[in-house]
């Protein structure tokens, strides 16, 4: 008979295991709920603001926008929020370099602009970024991965496109993996060449069709060798795997 001294002590009993959240009723319930609210929102929003009163007397009139801070801190929200919901930013850039000239309608229409894809960005991670993952598959996956190896490349060349919509663009960086400053960064330099038209026509600057046709030529023909690099890229480091 062993003596009870020599005898070891009972292991403690394990720790409860936590629940399973990945496995909870309400995650499929989610990843369906949120790409659909992000689209109501988005559709609604933009049907919304083609109807405001305020905000198209805003961007029609410079007397509001001309009111000292509180002037340019409306300007900036109204503008900002137009852009958020994938509105044309030539119109609030027109309404920028209207109100006030040239150099800071361009600072203006920039900031609002840039606040605007960010908001779009955000909005889509959230709403479809785990959706993406889960539904899309491998060619989303095949997207993704060149978006978040040269996230500003490929952004920037998207947006020096003359043709596109600013708004899939926003939610096409938010459903990626791809980072806020690179997305930050090529924004404000792709929307720049844009911008500036659009404001040294709304402050009288003319600019002729030519030059007009011209901006955009080269500006599509930087896109597409960027985009061409890219593309090229990307087929080299799939073979090198």
């Amino acid at each position: 008979m062993v003596p009870a001294a020599l005898m070891e002590p009972a292991p403690p009993p394990p720790p409860p295991t936590p629940p399973d959240r990945s496995s909870s009723p309400t995650r499929p319930v989610l990843s369906v709920v949120r790409p659909l609210v992000m689209l109501l929102v988005l559709v609604a929003g933009a049907l919304w603001l083609r109807h405001v009163p305020l905000l198209h007397h805003m961007l029609d009139s410079t007397a509001m926008a001309r009111r000292g801070v509180s002037g340019h801190v409306v300007f900036l929200l109204g503008a900002t929020l137009w852009c958020a919901f994938g509105l044309p930013r030539q119109v609030a850039g027109f309404a920028a370099g209207l109100a006030y000239g040239p150099w800071i309608g361009l600072a203006a229409i920039t900031l609002a602009s840039t606040l605007g894809c960010l908001g779009g960005f955000f909005w889509a991670r959230w709403g479809g970024r785990a959706w993406a993952l889960a539904r899309l598959g491998s060619r989303f996956a095949r997207i993704d991965t060149v978006l978040t190896q040269r996230p500003f490349l490929s952004i920037l060349t998207l947006r020096l496109l003359p043709v596109g919509s600013a708004l899939l663009l926003n939610l096409l960086g938010g459903l990626s993996g791809i980072g806020v400053w690179p997305f930050v960064a090529a924004t404000v330099l792709g929307a720049l060449p844009q911008n500036l038209i659009a404001v040294l026509l709304g402050s009288g600057v003319r600019v002729g069709a030519g030059w007009q046709f011209g901006a955009g030529a080269a500006l599509f023909a930087l896109s597409a060798g960027v985009g061409l690099w890219l593309w090229r890229y990307s087929r080299v480091a799939s073979a090198n795997r």
